[in-house]
């Protein structure tokens, strides 16, 4: 019998890698806070109506929830072998694998895993999950264009050494859509990425890797293949978006919320809210932190400290509004970051006993047929 179906769900090593990551960004969490006045953030948490806080929760929930739909739909238009409710779990474990790696680059390799297990191949998972994350990049950059319509009130206020991290972050993101399109449609680019790898395997060091060229060759290719069809199925493709465009409007319509809950007059500028929650997300995605703790904080921080002073047309003092953005930041935060975290690592420890409980059931099974035949 494989002794890793008597192994737990997490392992101690496991364990010890996500504990090491929490306490990376709760540490440049409070690196954050301490550069503000705590104090004042205290005391204009103190005076925050509870209800609106409540508010913010149920609409970062209504997003985790609508958040898989767009990997379901697509796993459906590809006839995939693996059950909705896995899907849908193996879609709710992203937000806690890209949480905890650098970059963010942890959810997309941990899903096509799980995927595997779920007995599809590794091709077909690939290019569902390449597809899946194009209609994440086309949504998430999406909203921050529109953002830039709002660029003047969003960086009126803010310190100035932010506008070349925010033009940096932009000009980043924006270039992953198009290489992301690129590495899932062109056959030339295709074609060179074997050639390299041919190239490669000249050289002694690298000899090992000649007998899987070929394979990697056919697997590009099936990938392609995968990314092709999803998005030539448009009525699948654009259910997706949709969904995924509603995902998002809740999650970031939840600094709205929050802003209320602070007393900012915020009541007209709902859609302002929610692009400069965009706007500050998109500015700092390239920081190599886990979940772009520390970047995040601060940006957000930045962004809602000048649409508190534009609302506010001025009036309130540039302190004042340092600490209700710093409790706005720090409320959203907990939400959209550890709160999301924390229920996304519940499903993948659901996952895992899933597979376990599946394996031993087949395991079984495998013995109860050899008991018969003797």
């Amino acid at each position: 019998m494989d002794n890793n179906h008597s192994k737990s769900p997490l392992s101690g090593k496991k364990i010890a890698m996500f504990v090491l990551y929490a306490i990376i960004a709760v540490f440049l969490f409070i690196t954050v806070l301490s550069f503000n006045d705590i104090d004042e953030i205290i005391a204009q948490l103190k005076n925050a109506d509870f209800k609106y806080i409540l508010c913010a929760a149920g609409t970062t929930l209504v997003y985790l929830a609508l958040y898989p739909l767009s990997l379901c739909i697509l796993a459906r238009a590809k006839q995939c072998r693996a059950k909705s409710s896995v899907t849908y779990s193996i879609a709710m474990t992203e937000h806690f694998f890209n949480g905890i790696t650098p970059l963010a680059t942890g959810g997309q390799p941990f899903q096509a895993h799980q995927f595997s297990r779920a007995k599809v191949k590794l091709a077909d998972s690939t290019g569902l999950l390449l597809a899946n994350l194009l209609i994440y990049m086309l949504v998430t950059t999406g909203f921050s264009l529109t953002g830039l319509f709002f660029f003047d009130e969003l960086t009126a206020y803010i310190d100035k050494g932010w506008i070349p991290i925010i033009i940096i972050g932009y000009s980043l993101n924006f270039s992953v859509l198009v290489i992301e399109i690129i590495l899932g449609t062109s056959k030339t680019v295709r074609k060179w990425i074997v050639k390299f790898i041919y190239w490669l395997c000249k050289f002694r060091m690298f000899k090992k890797l000649e007998p899987k060229a070929e394979e990697f060759a056919v697997y590009l290719e099936q990938v392609q293949d995968a990314f092709k069809l999803l998005i030539r199925k448009k009525k699948y493709f654009i259910t997706a978006i949709i969904t995924k465009i509603l995902s998002f409007a809740f999650l970031y319509a939840s600094s709205y919320f929050i802003l209320l809950a602070l007393n900012v007059e915020i009541e007209p500028y709902f859609f302002l809210a929610l692009c400069g929650t965009s706007f500050a997300i998109t500015g700092v995605g390239f920081i190599p932190t886990p979940g772009g703790s520390g970047a995040v904080e601060g940006s957000t921080a930045q962004v809602f400290k000048s649409i508190i002073m534009w609302v506010s047309g001025g009036t309130v003092i540039v302190l004042d509004a340092e600490a209700i953005a710093g409790g706005v930041m720090m409320i959203w935060r907990l939400l959209s970051y550890y709160m999301v975290m924390l229920i996304s690592l519940g499903f993948y420890i659901g996952l895992e006993i899933y597979f376990k409980k599946r394996k031993n059931a087949e395991i079984a099974e495998e013995n109860a047929e050899n008991i018969t035949e003797e």
